[in-house]
């Protein structure tokens, strides 16, 4: 009897020393743990999804907008401007605008009630959280026989901070009340304002993500605060992965490989997220990135001339 609950209690240490070490590493990195799990799992989802569409898809005609005449309503869907946790479909409201004057400006101005809002989230967003976004340009995306191409003009102010940029996403990911009915997948440019850092990135950058959680980001050696002329190309690989490419001034900066999104519209959009990424310790597997907001006052960031088409290959 004493030999077997001996070796019980022993067995039972052993149990101890073996998961302990296991459960403390996971919990220590529960978000990057997290963040690879719903990578994996909307990658399968998406090639679930691209598996099973039919294949005589046909892309829409090219689409163009200049602003030399308003927003284009064939071009864009919708707008939206996030503010004191509402979601707003006019030009302006409570903390940022947008301004078509030959060309597009999505503008922040400051926002007195931010230190007395929440950061907390809530539907459709954070008190904090001060945005403009337009969404428009959907419903293509490349075949086996031609890619999708994105080109357009950007810069931004001496005073940028947040985020700001253009990606594509999944067609139907944000609706116009400002709630998403899809995950959101995007691959796109990006410029991260210089009190964020972002994996010791920031300005101008090339991002993919998948479901919110962040897969590649790679810095490009661009001023966004002169006119460039980007282009962010769609590549179809297979039927289940894409090659994305971010080119500046007609030169190739970034390529990512991606799962395919199906149809996809664009989405331009500039807000006041302060994005850092805490330094990897050396029990983590990675770098854990936190999100907040911030008050900086007046910024801009300016669009011109965005068209999509389709681009047979050669």
């Amino acid at each position: 009897m004493n030999t077997k609950q001996e070796w019980k209690k022993g067995f039972t240490w052993i149990v101890l020393l073996v998961l302990t070490p296991a459960v403390l590493f996971a919990g220590l990195n529960f978000q990057q743990l997290y963040s690879a799990w719903t990578v994996r799992s909307e990658t399968q989802r998406l090639a679930k999804l691209a598996g099973d569409a039919p294949d005589d898809f046909e892309n829409p005609a090219p689409l163009t907008e200049d602003f030399e005449e308003g927003l284009s309503t064939a071009f864009w869907d919708f707008t939206i401007i996030n503010g004191a946790g509402q979601a707003s479909n006019e030009t302006a409201w409570h903390a940022a605008e947008l301004e078509i004057d030959h060309q597009l400006t999505l503008r922040h101005v400051q926002d007195p009630e931010f230190e007395m809002e929440s950061a907390d989230w809530q539907e459709p967003s954070s008190g904090q959280y001060n945005n403009v976004t337009l969404i428009g340009g959907s419903g293509f995306q490349p075949t086996s026989s031609s890619d999708v191409v994105v080109e357009f003009k950007s810069r931004v102010d001496e005073n940028f901070y947040g985020t700001a940029g253009v990606v594509l996403q999944p067609q139907g990911t944000l609706q116009a009340d400002g709630l998403f009915a899809k995950s959101f997948d995007m691959f796109g440019f990006s410029v991260i304002g210089r009190e964020s850092s972002f994996n010791g990135a920031n300005g101008s950058v090339c991002y993919l993500a998948l479901n919110w959680a962040p897969v590649q980001i790679e810095a490009m050696n661009v001023d966004p605060e002169g006119w460039h002329t980007y282009q962010i190309r769609l590549h179809q690989v297979s039927r289940i992965k894409w090659l994305g490419t971010v080119s500046v001034d007609g030169s190739e900066l970034c390529r990512m490989t991606m799962p395919a999104f199906g149809p996809v519209e664009i989405q331009v959009w500039s807000d006041n997220y302060l994005v850092s990424t805490q330094p990897q310790r050396w029990w983590q597997i990675a770098p854990v990135l936190e999100l907040g907001f911030q008050e900086g006052g007046n910024k801009e960031f300016h669009l011109d001339d965005i068209r999509i088409f389709e681009e047979v290959r050669e």
